[in-house]
């Protein structure tokens, strides 16, 4: 117990040398250490470079409000999603290409919205080159989010009907590119994941973009994230603070293990405590691997009960 007090102390330390007073009056983040079963994150941290900060981003017709590092890019909110991509740039010191999938226990967790938010936030680094893939065959929402048409997209790249090419799009986001979920013209979405094509395709993203964030089903609910898993670096579980089922999340993480997909760490989303100012400290359920705790302003809280 005495290494997960000194992490706390630490973190609350940090926490308030970046974000001063202002979490007080908004609410704040806690990057909480893993729990003593697991190894602390190593290598050196990363200070990203050339970052777009300041001026809010114009607004753009149809652009969800959701996508907060865009509109609102020195807010507290987007001060919080850079804490959580530092963390994974430490993981990755050398810039190695990744694909990291997002998944959750159960829906309306905020999965897609964290996808893109991630996304946007990874694209303020301007020699990074980004891409979001909406993997959610059956309840995608990332091309309403974007103002993009629905398909062709991931799908019909799957079943042969488009190209690569055909389904790559460009957003109002600088360094963001997009490719939509599509349509599976009534065939499984596990086959067509499992089609010959699948693997190239995804290869194919992980050559040409240096992070590939691709938005996926709850992993409880249909076996598509443990396909996709296998050809990702790792998977991120989104979790729901006052939502999320502890049996609900256990049963994510165990189906992911037994799919052998490394887990690179838990979002706990959500408030705590409304009215008390400022967040508490992240938690986690103890499991023997790697885990990271991160937590953000509910600012978005309701655009998952908004999508179409």
């Amino acid at each position: 117990m005495g290494r997960i007090a000194d992490a706390l102390k630490r973190a609350e330390s940090e926490r308030r040398q970046a974000l001063g007073t202002t979490a007080s009056k908004e609410g704040g983040i806690a990057l909480a250490a893993p729990p003593a079963v697991a190894m602390p994150l190593t290598g050196p941290a990363v200070v990203p470079p050339l970052e777009a900060h300041g001026e809010p981003g114009p607004v753009v017709e149809g652009l969800s409000e959701s996508l907060v590092p865009f509109y609102e890019r020195s807010s507290l909110v987007t001060e919080q999603y850079r804490s959580l991509r530092t963390r994974l740039l430490s993981q990755n010191p050398n810039y190695e290409h990744r694909i990291i999938a997002i998944t959750s226990a159960v829906p309306k967790e905020g999965k897609s919205v964290t996808t893109l938010n991630l996304g946007c936030i990874l694209a303020e680094i301007r020699h990074l080159k980004v891409l979001v893939v909406d993997g959610d065959f059956r309840r995608s929402s990332l091309a309403h989010m974007l103002n993009q048409p629905v398909g062709p997209g991931l799908a019909e790249v799957l079943d042969g009907k488009a190209t690569y090419d055909d389904v790559l799009r460009t957003t109002p986001i600088p360094n963001l590119m997009f490719i939509p979920a599509g349509s599976t013209g009534g065939r499984p979405a596990a086959e067509l994941l499992t089609a010959a094509g699948a693997t190239a395709a995804f290869k194919r993203m992980q050559n040409e973009f240096h992070y590939t964030i691709v938005d996926t089903p709850p992993a409880t609910t249909v076996t598509d994230v443990g396909i996709i898993g296998q050809m990702c670096t790792g998977v991120i579980v989104i979790v729901r603070l006052h939502r999320t089922h502890e049996g609900a999340a256990k049963r994510a993480v165990r189906l992911l293990q037994v799919n052998n997909i490394p887990i690179i760490g838990s979002l706990l989303v959500g408030r705590d405590a409304p009215a008390a100012g400022y967040y508490g400290y992240g938690y986690g359920y103890g499991y023997g691997y790697r885990y990271n705790y991160y937590r953000y302003y509910d600012y978005i809280r309701n655009n998952e009960d908004k999508k179409p």
